[in-house]
């Protein structure tokens, strides 16, 4: 299957007379990714070689948070805690003391649960701000070896957060709204430094690549619920501030270098806030998930974008993993359907499975998935 040069044909609204179906993040064709490490994976991966339109995820290596690796040095710590899992502390020292993030990895999973996050004081954002900086230069040589390597056969990507999600990073989930409440001052100053240094990020990226999809991550970090209204009753204020105001920025790089195409991931996508995220000039918006319980999430974002922003999206990996293929199977031609007329539409579930074995009844839902898009001639 020729998925470059069809994805690339349907982000120019060309019509390619299928639907195309992608499991996304999952690359079929990588040996050495966590989902070909397990044997319960190999048929999925067979399926995905054959009948998807398959994308592979290139993050780029850019130092200790954008500063050239030989500026800053991270030291590691790895701590066998059980016979499946470890517990690994990164440290940085700086002039106000030292920076710590502990997380814990187990064979079982491609997931970190992270145990200490690096900011859980205001005295933590100081360190960070104390930090010097060099530009980092970007490498992208294994990018282009994987490029060379993959043909049209894998659409490629390149993974970039915007400085809300640097920043969010940082915290424990759901602490940067209630940092920005006691700490304002600091937390601005934070995203500041972020926005700086992404510039330079961005802007090495836009003129080395071509024909490629920027996909930019991060948004959900300052989008209710996680930015929970009661408290921020300028909720919109925020967004455009902290989100609308420095994204615009790293994508007018993008637009002023080669020809590339944004890709907009935001979680939690909010009716009343989806036109500012619209006047970015985004190409592509996902995940656009609907489910039984919500189930016209597809028409009504379709509605509000128009027909030319091409949306990526389907059903819940909750559902996936715990309805049967019947209901997966419908969900799958409810969101093809609630797309419309417009060609621009690819089908992929909001995530995709973390952990091993994979359970029959996913896999199951998985095939469904790709099937039901295999098999819609109803298109246009």
């Amino acid at each position: 299957m020729n998925t470059r040069q069809e994805i690339l044909a349907l982000l120019r609204g060309q019509q390619i007379g299928k639907i195309p179906v992608s499991l996304y993040k999952i690359d079929p064709y990588d040996e050495k990714s966590f989902w070909a490490g397990h044997a319960s994976f190999s048929h999925l991966l067979e399926k995905m070689r054959s009948s998807c339109h398959n994308f592979y995820f290139f993050r780029p290596n850019t130092g200790f948070f954008f500063s050239d690796p030989s500026t800053i040095e991270v030291k590691e710590e790895r701590k066998q805690d059980s016979r499946i899992s470890e517990v690994i502390t990164l440290t940085v020292e700086t002039e106000k003391g030292l920076l710590t993030r502990t997380a814990r990895t187990t064979k079982l999973s491609n997931q970190q649960w992270v145990l200490k996050p690096w900011i859980t004081t205001s005295h933590d954002i100081e360190k960070f701000l104390s930090l010097p900086y060099t530009p980092c230069k970007i490498d992208l040589r294994n990018f282009f070896e994987k490029e060379s390597s993959y043909g049209d056969k894998s659409m490629p990507l390149i993974s970039l957060p915007d400085p809300t999600g640097v920043t969010g990073f940082l915290f424990a989930p759901g602490d940067l709204p209630k940092f920005l409440l006691d700490y304002e001052k600091l937390v601005k100053q934070l995203f500041e430094i972020f926005v700086e240094r992404l510039e330079n990020i961005y802007r090495d990226i836009s003129t080395l690549v071509h024909n490629v999809i920027i996909r930019i991550r991060g948004a959900e970090y300052l989008t209710p619920p996680i930015l929970p209204i009661e408290y921020f009753r300028n909720y919109k204020d925020v967004f455009i501030n902290y989100v609308i105001k420095p994204d615009a920025k790293l994508i007018n790089i993008l637009r002023s270098g080669n020809l590339n195409y944004v890709c907009y991931h935001w979680h939690d996508i909010r009716e009343d806030l989806l036109p500012y995220v619209l006047r970015l000039g985004i190409d592509i918006l996902e995940p656009v998930i609907t489910t039984i319980e919500v189930p016209m999430t597809i028409a009504k974002i379709r509605k509000i974008t128009g027909p030319n922003i091409t949306l990526m999206g389907g059903p819940a990996i909750e559902d996936i993993e715990f309805r049967s293929s019947y209901e997966i199977a419908e969900l799958c031609r409810d969101s093809i359907v609630q797309n419309g007329r417009s060609t621009k539409f690819v089908l992929i579930p909001s995530d995709v499975p973390s952990s091993i074995p994979l359970s029959p009844q996913t896999e199951e839902n998985l095939l469904a998935m790709i099937n039901t898009a295999n098999n819609f001639t109803a298109i246009i």
